[in-house]
């Protein structure tokens, strides 16, 4: 189906919602949505550009090795990275790649790490837009003209999901088979809009495949292949790739309560919105590179957690806020604030952050997905923390 010609059918249908929201939204709209917060300025007084070769003191390996080992009590598998500015990197994966029949993991084995792809991408964008082939308040209507509100709704209001974009994945019509980009862009576009754009905030993977398409028209080429060139060669993550529908890679298999999780081709499905498949030390690189300035100017990447709205809707409660493709999470009670970005999707959990209390990068993929992440990466740090205290 091309992204330029939706049915006439669907047209129909939502033809006459889409000319509602048209006429009532505005050019210049009144944000009314989370309350919103920024990165502390302090954030940026660290020293993000000292490197993270080398090893970390065998003594910490030894904790961070005994805290994963309590992980493995409740997921199959665990990808895990801890990197320290200035001292170095430590990452391992360990467990069961398939538990049934028991099949274990290879060393740098990767995970479909689902929505910590959505930084990549708004990486990419952004590299468009300092090379002057995009502007941030660039209307979507030149590559989408179809799609509702399309003279109003911005490239950065895709980035920062107040678009009002439905997402694609939250429709039952999705499906588990592989859907294209022009599929899974088609669905989204022919439901109403949740809001104006600019006016709320909503998690939408919709916007982010658009975001992908756009990528591939502004640089002529599939948007696999400009995040290899842009990102994955340049930083040497040779564990990342975006997966392809038929196109078979050594990922891990994903788990449900410990059931294996058997229908790969819907992981290519997200494209642009978190089709990646990387490993947790590939996830620590690239943060690490992104805030040391190595992806984009420093300027850019303050921008990306500036007017950040706190996370609603089924989000209540995360202590997170969503920039231009970033996060923000501040848990007083545990890691405290955190700039990272997190993903789930069928059968995994993952996440990627930077604690800047600590100075330490910590990912964390699990190819269960009734556990989170999260709880790793709070293991992770505690045994910083108390090896710190001793030593």
């Amino acid at each position: 189906m091309s992204l330029r010609k939706i049915s006439s059918a669907v047209l129909l249908a939502t033809s006459v919602a889409w000319g509602l929201a048209q006429a009532q939204c505005a050019p210049s709209p009144i944000y009314a949505g989370p309350p919103m917060r920024s990165a502390p300025e302090a954030v940026w007084q660290k020293d993000f550009k000292r490197s993270i070769d080398g090893e970390l003191p065998v003594e910490l390996q030894k904790a961070l090795g005994d805290a994963l080992d309590k992980m493995l009590a409740h997921v199959p598998a665990a990808s895990v990275a801890v990197a320290i500015p200035g001292e170095g990197i430590w990452s391992t994966t360990r467990g069961l790649a398939r538990k049934e029949p028991p099949q274990p993991v290879v060393p740098d084995q990767p995970f479909q790490v689902a929505s910590t792809a959505k930084t990549f991408t708004a990486a990419v964008v952004l590299q468009l837009v300092e090379e002057g082939k995009l502007r941030l308040d660039d209307t979507i209507d030149r590559w989408f003209p179809d799609a509702p509100n399309a003279k109003l709704t911005t490239i950065e209001q895709l980035l920062r999901h107040t678009s009002g974009l439905v997402s694609f994945n939250a429709l039952p019509s999705l499906g588990a088979a592989y859907r294209t980009p022009a599929d899974v862009i088609a669905l989204g576009m022919s439901q109403k809009p949740q809001f104006c754009p600019g006016t709320n905030w909503s998690y939408t993977n919709t916007g982010y495949a658009m975001l992908g398409v756009i990528v591939e028209k502004v640089d002529g080429a599939p948007f696999a292949d400009v995040l290899t060139k842009r990102l994955i060669k340049p930083l040497a993550l040779k564990h990342t790739a975006m997966r392809k529908p038929g196109v078979e890679l050594p990922v891990a298999t994903g788990h449900a309560a410990g059931r294996p999780v058997d229908a790969p081709d819907q992981y290519a499905t997200p494209y642009a919105a978190g089709a990646l498949a990387s490993t947790a030390g590939d996830l620590a690189v690239f943060w690490h590179a992104l805030l040391a300035g190595k992806v984009l100017p420093g300027e850019a990447v303050h921008r990306m957690f500036t007017g950040m709205p706190a996370m609603l809707g089924p989000y209540v409660g995360s202590n997170a806020f969503y920039g231009m493709g970033v996060q923000l999470y501040d848990v007083p009670d545990g890691p405290g604030l955190m700039l990272g970005h997190s993903g789930g999707i069928e059968g995994f959990t993952s996440i990627v952050a930077y604690v800047p209390a600590d100075d330490v990068y910590i990912a964390v993929s699990f190819n269960e997905k009734k556990v989170p992440a999260e709880a790793g990466l709070w293991a992770l740090l505690r045994a910083v923390r108390t090896y710190r205290v001793l030593h």
